[in-house]
């Protein structure tokens, strides 16, 4: 089942659609710089559940007559158009109780709905007093757990929840009668405890705009593996938007979702966190960058640089970025906006493998004499004296690199110089060009 949410003209995005397979039961991390329309996109998903939210959360002008958005929920529709009269996208179908309950959207300060809970609560404290001395109140062991997995302290274990009329209270009981309810806790532990009761819901999706706002580095670093399990354990898709080197390092390529305006066009693209990092925040202090697929590849390079390269008269970076496709993708951004360097000062190094491959070919693309290394260890092995009972077990090239190094047989060096060996020839030809990137010129 998708939900697709497809927008058109509505401020600063001239176009946009999204889509998630709701029955992955995945997490999504959206990721993009400033001002390509991630806050835009999260208050268009909670207008699918509150219609006037863009009216209410956005400077006015945002949407116009030519204005629009579609949402798709599996195979029911539901088109928003500009309402003269009410100044404001109305839909003319509105969209049943039952679907709105299947989307929950988080929305930062001052919007967000943990945000006009703290009235609730005090509100409440009657309520809340008067169950704690007649004992009305129970431990929330999943949520003392999921707190204490992500803090990594045992400070949690005197909480107990009080359910009220509006809802739920944490507190922690403190000597003679006292107790602190939870809007008194740090902003990131009260953020985390509304997240989690979020996920509990029920729904489908859970949409959460800048998550790591209120979270230290250690719980952003920690928080991707906990919504993982969420996801699994509650049958939900939880996507968030972040700026958060912490949390991002943590994510799978297939977790991190880059937003890209251009011309007001929005694109998204799953990538790599080395993708996300250097056209996000860039890299300073190098003369020279070389773009490569993997680490594997990034530590071969490294290897010939020390072997076949004189002391190298620029200073440089190897950044491992993804798929082949991704680092020519990379170079080529960086010649438009220049966020590594001059064009001049960055080139991308592929597996051999990617040869024949029309993105090769462009400028400033080279390919090393190898399929990959992991292929000539594998084609080679059985030139190798310890490894031919070894690679019979092995379920192809990656397999057996990884058993030979996790088994430490061989180090990566050592396979490194076991190939150079043989190959040495290939070697020193492909070694002039990381010569003439890196080393000061003749004259």
């Amino acid at each position: 089942m998708q939900f697709v949410v497809e927008m058109v003209e509505v401020r600063p995005i001239k176009a946009l659609r999204f889509e998630i397979d709701l029955e992955r039961n995945q997490l999504l991390c959206i990721v993009g710089k400033n001002g390509s329309g991630k806050t835009t996109l999260v208050k268009s998903i909670l207008n699918f559940t509150l219609s006037d939210t863009l009216a209410r959360t956005a400077p006015e002008g945002i949407v116009q007559r030519d204005s629009r958005v579609l949402y798709r929920f599996g195979e029911q529709e539901f088109l928003f158009t500009y309402d003269e009269s009410l100044r404001m996208l109305n839909t003319r179908v509105p969209v049943p109780a039952a679907l709105k309950a299947q989307v929950l959207v988080e929305l930062p300060m001052p919007y967000g709905h943990r945000f006009n809970f703290f009235r609730t609560l005090s509100e409440s404290d009657h309520e809340i007093r008067r169950a704690i001395i007649l004992g009305d109140y129970r431990v929330p062991v999943e949520l003392i757990a999921f707190l204490t997995r992500i803090y990594g302290e045992r400070r949690f274990d005197a909480f107990v929840e009080i359910e009220l009329r509006g809802g739920s209270c944490c507190c922690v009981l403190l000597p003679d009668g006292r107790y602190l309810r939870e809007d008194y806790f740090s902003s990131g532990e009260y953020f985390l405890i509304s997240l989690f009761r979020k996920v509990r819901k029920g729904a489908r999706l859970l949409v959460v705009d800048e998550i790591d706002i209120s979270l230290d580095a250690r719980a952003q670093a920690r928080l991707a593996a906990e919504l993982r399990e969420l996801c699994a354990q509650h049958g939900v898709n939880i996507v968030v938007t972040s700026h958060s080197l912490a949390m991002m390092q943590t994510l799978g390529s297939d977790e991190l979702l880059y937003m890209d305006r251009a011309a007001h066009e929005v694109t998204f693209s799953k990538t790599s966190f080395s993708y996300v990092k250097s056209l996000m925040f860039g890299f300073s202090g190098r003369d020279r960058y070389i773009l490569t697929e993997d680490p594997v590849l990034k530590a071969f390079l490294e290897y010939l640089i020390r072997r076949y390269c004189p002391p190298s008269f620029y200073s440089y970076h190897l950044i491992d970025v993804g798929g082949a496709y991704q680092v020519v993708d990379l170079m080529i951004r960086n010649e438009q906006e220049e966020f590594l360097g001059p064009s001049q000062d960055v080139i991308s190094i592929l597996d051999g493998d990617q040869q024949s491959t029309k993105f090769s070919q462009s400028k400033n693309v080279y390919c090393i004499p190898l399929e990959s290394v992991e292929k000539a260890l594998w084609t080679e092995h059985e030139s190798f004296a310890c490894l031919p009972s070894v690679a019979v077990k092995m379920q192809g090239p990656k397999a057996l690199y990884k058993y030979v190094i996790r088994e430490k047989i061989l180090s990566s060096e050592e396979i490194f110089a076991l190939l150079c060996d043989r190959h040495d020839a290939a070697m020193l030809d492909f070694s002039k060009t990381l010569q003439a990137f890196l080393c000061r010129p003749e004259g």
